[in-house]
């Protein structure tokens, strides 16, 4: 599998590379009917953030079909943004194009509350899932816990949850001291979910 992995990387860099999508925030859930913009990176190799792109936004309910959204640049290097209305039933579905060849990021489909109605801030570690698919991590490092329907390039080793320790998954994701893995700049609070879902815990509500 690794073998093939590097084949399929290599294939892929001689068309002109991969990209990968970080999302910078995703809120637990969507009201239906309220506005939301949706501000993501897009780094060449999972490092090199791309300037000049035209990155899309799909939207869909359920199993109907997507609304094509284009993103548009924000100041920062690499960062764009686009703005959708939730729609009225869930689950939501959110898919970015990067823009960059066929790379894509598919977040984990999202909940979709009634105008309202208020939910139970989710625990931890199911934040820490929610954002280990939304920062693109999947993209490099397979985790059958995500349970994502992405395209696993494999890269990074397998990061299995229960396997780490979460002062490991910190240290690492705060301090990435690799040629490969980029500093995401994450929050102690996106850091702490995603150490609680890689590690196993089952911790208290993030309260988001």
């Amino acid at each position: 599998m690794l073998k093939f992995a590097t084949i399929l990387v290599g294939g892929l860099s001689a068309m002109g590379g991969w990209a990968v999508v970080t999302v910078m925030d995703v809120p637990e859930y969507f009201v239906a009917g309220q506005q939301y913009t949706i501000e993501f990176q897009v780094r060449q190799h999972g490092r090199t953030l791309l300037n000049g792109l035209q990155p899309e936004l799909l939207v869909g309910a359920g199993s109907g079909r997507k609304e094509t959204i284009p993103a548009v640049p924000r100041p920062a290097t690499g960062t764009y943004a686009a703005t959708f209305t939730a729609p009225s039933t869930g689950p939501l579905l959110l898919t970015i194009k990067s823009g960059w060849g066929s790379s894509e990021l598919n977040l984990l489909p999202q909940i979709v509350v009634a105008r309202g109605t208020k939910r139970p801030a989710m625990g931890a570690a199911d934040r820490g899932r929610m954002l280990f698919v939304a920062k693109g991590c999947t993209i490099c490092h397979a985790s059958a816990d995500a349970s994502d329907d992405n395209n696993h390039l494999k890269v990074g080793p397998d990061l299995d949850g229960g396997r780490l320790t979460r002062q490991y998954v910190l240290q690492k994701i705060t301090n990435p001291a690799s040629q490969i893995m980029p500093d995401l700049g994450l929050s102690d609070a996106e850091a702490a979910a995603i150490a609680a879902f890689l590690s196993g815990e089952r911790g208290a509500a993030t309260g988001r």
